[in-house]
């Protein structure tokens, strides 16, 4: 084996963290230690992390790791977020520069279509910078807040607040 004579720590990262997915050590299921849960506040799918992103995801995943290190059923969950106005203003911007389409000429379904065909190319740019950081994310828990479990969950959820009072039209006296 030959030594190279500058550190790559590229190459070396990218084993560790396909060794820790391929054994599932960030991986969460129910038991009787006490649960620590960190939700990434979810990017949005209009492009790529920046700084801001990568200074939350370490400072999270400082705090997931000495939670598990402490005994706690650590379970960190990734996700992204469709930032409706932001990312409907980069699909149409798309629509028009690369496909000459006019986001009016489309069905609701139509459009979804493309948005979601955005999501998935920029989602999964997000998702691969999460990865390359190292970060001790549960990969089997990524969400999207536009699935329909977590769709369902909001509004069940928003229901549920307008039929207690705590949503409505109006002043707040």
């Amino acid at each position: 084996m030959e030594l190279s004579k500058n550190f790559e720590p590229a190459a070396i990262e990218a084993r560790w963290t396909e060794h820790w997915k391929q054994k599932k050590y960030f991986k969460s299921v129910p038991d009787d230690r006490p649960p620590f849960t960190i939700v990434i506040p979810p990017p949005n799918v209009t492009g790529v992390l920046h700084m801001g992103h990568t200074l939350n995801e370490t400072v999270q995943d400082i705090l997931i790791r000495r939670a598990r290190m402490s005994g706690f059923n650590a379970c960190w969950v990734p996700g992204s977020d469709h930032a409706s106005i932001a990312t409907e203003a980069k699909v149409v911007q798309m629509l028009k520069e690369e496909k000459g389409i006019d986001k009016n000429t489309l069905t609701r379904e139509e459009f979804l279509k493309y948005a979601f065909e955005w999501k998935e190319k920029y989602g999964g740019i997000i998702y691969n910078q999460i990865d390359c950081l190292g970060c001790s994310v549960d990969w089997d828990r990524v969400t999207f807040t536009m699935d329909d479990h977590y769709y369902k969950a909001v509004i069940k959820v928003f229901i549920d607040l307008y039929k207690k009072g705590l949503i409505y039209r109006g002043l707040n006296d």
